[in-house]
C-alpha cells in the first residue's frame, strides 16, 4: 500500500484543503524519521521508520456501513482532519512521537438511545503479526498462529470491553524484526474487542460506540512503535503519570503509614462466620444433650435424623456429626437472638449488639463442655493469631468475608493488629437484594430505597441484574451517604485497619439511563464514581484499602488488589463446576467453615492449564505499570495452593513478578505447623526479603534467557534482578551462576543473593 511520497498531492501541497475531492488520496504525515500513511476512508495505516509496517488494515465501518470522506485538509506535515460520511464523524490524525487518532461525533451525527453509532476502527494486520500482547489478567503473550489460542479467544474473550475485561486499555503487537506496535485507548470506555480466525491466524477487531450519553466525548487512540514487549505498558505508565493518575505506595504511605505493613506480607482469608467452632467444645455428647433440651430452639430435620438418635457408648460421634452439631448450635443461636431492625449506623450497630448478646447469653450458661468464651471463634480466633505469630509470620494481611466474626470477638482483631497484621473485611455496594431472599448475604442487605432508586437502567429500559442474576447492580454515585455511614460503622465495631471493597476496583463501568431523573450517567462518570468512593475510604477513614482486580481505571485509593495474578476461568465448564467425579471439579461451597471450593485441591483442565499458566504465555504487563503502586495477588477463588498440577508455575511466576501469595485458613489450621501455615512460612522466606527491597521500585525489564521461555528474568528500577527457572533442569546463567530447577534466584541491590524453590515437583505434563 505504501506509495512514493512525492506522487501524493497531499505531500506536495501539505497545506492544501482537499474538500473538493470526491475520494481523496492517502494522507502522509511526517515527524523526524517517521512517515505515516493513512487511507482516510477506511483507516488503513502504514508506518515507515526503520522498516515499513502495516499497523491497521483498512476495514473501517460505522454501524456496518463503509464511509466516504469529506472536508479533508492537512494543516501541516504532522496533522490532518476529515469528515466521515454519512455518519458525520470528525477525524483528526496527529503524528508526533506517537500517532494520535481522534474521532468525534458532530451535531449532525444521528445517535439515539436505541441506536448508537458503532465504529469499527481497528483490524489486526493478521498476516504480518506474530504475537499479540494483551492485558487480560496480569498479561498474556499470544502467538497468533496457535490454534488453541485462536479458539480460546474466539470462544471466551470476544466482545470483551476495555474497562473491566481488558485490565488496562492497551495492547501490543509483535510485527516482526522485534518491532512492537502498541495501541493505547486514551478513551477507554464504550469499546469492544472481537476475535476471529483468518487464514489459520488470529484476527482481532476493535469498535467504539458513540451513545446518547457519551456523544460529547471524543474517542482517542494513541499508537506507538517500540522494540520491547513491555513498551506498551511503559508508555501507559508514563501516560498515567502525565495525567496525574499515578500515586506510588510510598506516597500513599506518607498519608497512612500502616500501608507499609503490606511490605513482605502474604494475604490470608480466614473462613467461618459464626461464634463457636468444634475446637471450642470439650465434650460433644454433653453439648448434644444440652442442645436438644433447649425449648426455645427448633432443631432442623437433619439434626433430628442424624444427631438426636445417637447414644453415648453405642454410637460414634464422627466429624460429620460434630460439624452438624456446631452448625445447629450457631444457627439456633442466631435465629433466637436476632438483630433488631434499626437504621442507626446503617443497621450495623444492631448487628454488633446481637453478636455480643449471643456471646453473652451462651457464656452465662457456664457450660462445662465449652472452653472460655474469650477463645471462641472460627477462622478469626485467639488460637489462630497465636499460631500465626508462633510460626514466625511477621507481616500478613488477614481478610474476613463477613464482619460478624469481628463483632463477636473484636478483641481478637486487636490481638492481630498488635501482632503487626492488617485485618480487613470484605464489603460491597454493587448488588442489592430484597429482604428475606438471602439474609446471610450481609453486604447485599441494603435499604429498599437504595435497591429501587440506585438500580442501573440499561439502554433497553431494563434494570441490570445483579451478581449471579440476584437483585440489581447499583450505581456507585447513588446514596453515597448511606454507603459512607455503613462503612464507618463496620470499621468502628469491627476495629479493622483495612477494608476490601468488592467490585469497585474492577472497572465495571456501565451506562445508567435512569440516573438523576433520567439525565443518565456515562461510563466514564461511573468509573469516576467508583474512584471517588475508594478515595473517600482511603483518605477519610485512613484504612489500608484493597479491591477486586485493581483494573487500571479504578485504582484511586487502592494499596492492594486481589484478582489479576490468577483470574477466574472455566465458569461454565461442567467438569469444573458440577462433575464431582472430575479431577478438575473446584469443589462444593460446603462446609461453611472451610468450603471445598476454596480448600480442596483441584487440577487445571486443558486448554486453561497451558494457555493461562504456561510461563511462555505470561508477561508482567500489570507489574510494569503498577508494581510500586498497587500490590496485586490472586482472585480469592484461587489461592496459591488450589491447583496441584500448576503449583510450580504459579509459585515461580509470583516470585518472578514479586507478587504475594494468598492462602486460605480455617480454624482447623490454627497450629504453627499445619500444612497451610507451613506454606505461608515457606512463601515468606522467598517473597519477604525481595519485596522489602523492591516494593517501591518499578519493574523495568523482562526477558527470556532461553529460546523456549523456560528461563525468564525481571529487572527492577534499583537494578535488582529475579531469574526464574521453570524447567526441571538446572540453568547456568552467563555469569556462571546456577539457578536450580523449579527455582528463582534473586540478586538484590542491597547485596543479597537468594535461591527459593517451589516445593512442588512437576510430575504432570
Amino acid at each position: 500500500m505504501y506509495k512514493p511520497l512525492c506522487s501524493l498531492l497531499i505531500t506536495c501541497t501539505p497545506l492544501l484543503a482537499l474538500a473538493s475531492q470526491s475520494q481523496p488520496a492517502s494522507i502522509t504525515l511526517h515527524n523526524q524519521n517517521q512517515t505515516v500513511q493513512i487511507e482516510p476512508q477506511n483507516f488503513a495505516i502504514d508506518w515507515q521508520q526503520n522498516a515499513q509496517l502495516t499497523i491497521n488494515q483498512g476495514q473501517l465501518t460505522v454501524n456496518g456501513q463503509p464511509q466516504q470522506v469529506s472536508q479533508l485538509q492537512q494543516d501541516n506535515q504532522h496533522h490532518a482532519s476529515w469528515l466521515l460520511v454519512p455518519s458525520q464523524l470528525k477525524v483528526e490524525a496527529n503524528l508526533q512521537q506517537t500517532l494520535k487518532l481522534s474521532i468525534t461525533a458532530s451535531a449532525e451525527s444521528k445517535i439515539s438511545r436505541a441506536k448508537p453509532l458503532t465504529v469499527q476502527w481497528f483490524e489486526l494486520p493478521e498476516q504480518q503479526s506474530k504475537t499479540l500482547i494483551l492485558p487480560f489478567s496480569e498479561g498474556m503473550r499470544i502467538p497468533t498462529d496457535n490454534p488453541q489460542w485462536v479458539n480460546y479467544l474466539i470462544a471466551e474473550r470476544s466482545t470483551s470491553n476495555t474497562t473491566q475485561d481488558l485490565k488496562m486499555p492497551f495492547w501490543s503487537v509483535e510485527a516482526g524484526n522485534e518491532q512492537y506496535v502498541s495501541y493505547q485507548l486514551n478513551t477507554a470506555t464504550n469499546n469492544k474487542l472481537n476475535f476471529s480466525a483468518k487464514q489459520n491466524k488470529l484476527d482481532m477487531q476493535a469498535t467504539h460506540a458513540f451513545t446518547v450519553l457519551n456523544k460529547d466525548e471524543p474517542f482517542e487512540v494513541e499508537i506507538s512503535l517500540g522494540n520491547s514487549p513491555l513498551d506498551g505498558a511503559k508508555r501507559y505508565r508514563q501516560w498515567r503519570k502525565e495525567n496525574g493518575l499515578s500515586q506510588t505506595l510510598e506516597q500513599k504511605a506518607q498519608q497512612n503509614p500502616a500501608i507499609k505493613q503490606l511490605i513482605g506480607a502474604s494475604h490470608v482469608y480466614l473462613f467461618g462466620q459464626d461464634l463457636v467452632s468444634k475446637q471450642d467444645v470439650t465434650d460433644f455428647w454433653a453439648l448434644k444433650e444440652w442442645y436438644f433440651k433447649q425449648p426455645q430452639w427448633v432443631a432442623s430435620n437433619e439434626a433430628l435424623k442424624e444427631l438426636k438418635p445417637l447414644v453415648k457408648g453405642k454410637d460414634f460421634f464422627n466429624n460429620y456429626n460434630k460439624r452438624l452439631l456446631i452448625d445447629e448450635v450457631n444457627r439456633s443461636l442466631n435465629a433466637w437472638i436476632k438483630e433488631q431492625p434499626s437504621t442507626q449506623e446503617a443497621g450495623i450497630a444492631s448487628q454488633y449488639q446481637a453478636a455480643q448478646a449471643r456471646k453473652a447469653w451462651l457464656a452465662e450458661q457456664k457450660l462445662p463442655f465449652l472452653r472460655d468464651a474469650s477463645t471462641w471463634g472460627q477462622g478469626l480466633s485467639t488460637s489462630m493469631i497465636d499460631a500465626l505469630s508462633s510460626a514466625g509470620l511477621q507481616h500478613l494481611w488477614l481478610g474476613l468475608d463477613n464482619w460478624m466474626p469481628a463483632f463477636y470477638q473484636p478483641q481478637v482483631v486487636d490481638q492481630a493488629k498488635q501482632a503487626g497484621y492488617l485485618v480487613g473485611v470484605y464489603d460491597s455496594y454493587n448488588t442489592a437484594i430484597a429482604k428475606g431472599i438471602n439474609d446471610g448475604w450481609l453486604t447485599a442487605q441494603l435499604p429498599d430505597v437504595m435497591r429501587k432508586q440506585c438500580a442501573i437502567e440499561n439502554a433497553d429500559g431494563k434494570k441490570q441484574k445483579g451478581f449471579r442474576g440476584n437483585g440489581f447492580y447499583l450505581n456507585p454515585a447513588c446514596q453515597l451517604g448511606f454507603v459512607q455511614q455503613r462503612i464507618e460503622a463496620i470499621l468502628k465495631y469491627g476495629r479493622f485497619n483495612s477494608l476490601f471493597l468488592d467490585v469497585d476496583g474492577t472497572g465495571m463501568a456501565r451506562e445508567d439511563y435512569s440516573y438523576q431523573e433520567d439525565q443518565g450517567m456515562k461510563e466514564s462518570a461511573m468509573l469516576e464514581a467508583f474512584n471517588q468512593r475508594m478515595r473517600w475510604i482511603a483518605n477519610e477513614q485512613n484504612v489500608v484499602l484493597g479491591s477486586e482486580d485493581g483494573n487500571s481505571l479504578t485504582t484511586q485509593g487502592l494499596s492492594f488488589a486481589h484478582g489479576l495474578e490468577t483470574v477466574g476461568f472455566g465458569w461454565t465448564d461442567p467438569d469444573m463446576k458440577t462433575n464431582r467425579q472430575s479431577p478438575y471439579f473446584l469443589g462444593a461451597w460446603f462446609p461453611t467453615t472451610s468450603p471445598d471450593f476454596f480448600f480442596k485441591p483441584a487440577q487445571v483442565k486443558e486448554p486453561y492449564k497451558t494457555l493461562l499458566f504456561a510461563p511462555q504465555y505470561r508477561i508482567p504487563l500489570y507489574q510494569t505499570v503498577f508494581h510500586d503502586e498497587v500490590i496485586n495477588s490472586h482472585h480469592w477463588h484461587n489461592d496459591s495452593v488450589k491447583f496441584s498440577n500448576v503449583q510450580a508455575e504459579r509459585d515461580l511466576i509470583a516470585m518472578l513478578y514479586n507478587t504475594p501469595a494468598m492462602i486460605h485458613l480455617s480454624r482447623d489450621e490454627a497450629t504453627p505447623n499445619s500444612a497451610r501455615v507451613n506454606a505461608l512460612r515457606r512463601y515468606q522466606q522467598g517473597f519477604a526479603p525481595i519485596h522489602e527491597v523492591v516494593w517501591n521500585q518499578p519493574l523495568v525489564d523482562f526477558k527470556w534467557l532461553d529460546e523456549q521461555g523456560m528461563v525468564q528474568q525481571t529487572t527492577f528500577g534499583d537494578g535488582s534482578k529475579i531469574t526464574a527457572n521453570f524447567s526441571t533442569q538446572p540453568y547456568k546463567k552467563e555469569d556462571k551462576e546456577i539457578v536450580p530447577a523449579l527455582s528463582i534466584q534473586a540478586e538484590l541491590s542491597n547485596g543479597q543473593n537468594l535461591i527459593w524453590a517451589s516445593d512442588t515437583l512437576k510430575t504432570e505434563k
